[in-house]
């Protein structure tokens, strides 16, 4: 009984190394460019009505590889949860780096918004696009720059 025991025990232990060793392997190193940004941005929806819904101010959040849309993760804007973003492009021209990266966040209805976008200095656009489904339900753009952290006294 006691070499089926040892022998159980060492199942479970390799079992249980293998387990963490794959979660550490598939976790992406955490990303040094963007980490810890925050940008002031203006969404303007992209409509083909006369009436345009009226721009409003979204702050992006960038922290430990996820994206956060304050304005965008309140119950009545969406309720979109921070979702992971990668930088799939980096340029550099004349010492002025530039970045483009995607991201997406989704919500408990099925819904998925997506980010597109590009930093360049202290400055950030791109566009954002709301789908259920497959289904383009609203499009976004954005402007915006880096929010200036306060100065604590």
């Amino acid at each position: 009984m006691s070499q089926l025991n040892h022998i159980f025990r060492a199942f479970v232990i390799s079992t249980l190394m293998l387990v963490f060793t794959t979660a550490q392997a598939q976790r992406r190193p955490k990303d040094k460019i963007l980490d810890r940004k925050v940008f002031s941005v203006v969404m303007e929806h992209q409509t083909t009505k006369k009436k345009k819904p009226t721009p409003f101010d979204e702050e992006l959040a960038f922290r430990s590889n996820k994206l956060t849309a304050k304005h965008l993760r309140m119950a009545d804007a969406g309720a979109f949860q921070p979702g992971e973003y990668v930088i799939t492009e980096k340029e550099e021209i004349l010492d002025e780096k530039s970045y483009r990266f995607q991201a997406i966040n989704k919500n408990s209805k099925g819904m998925s918004l997506k980010w597109e976008g590009k930093i360049f200095g202290g400055q950030i656009e791109g566009k954002a696009t709301v789908s259920k489904k497959g289904k383009v339900k609203q499009e976004f753009v954005f402007t915006g720059a880096l929010k200036q952290k306060r100065k604590r006294n």
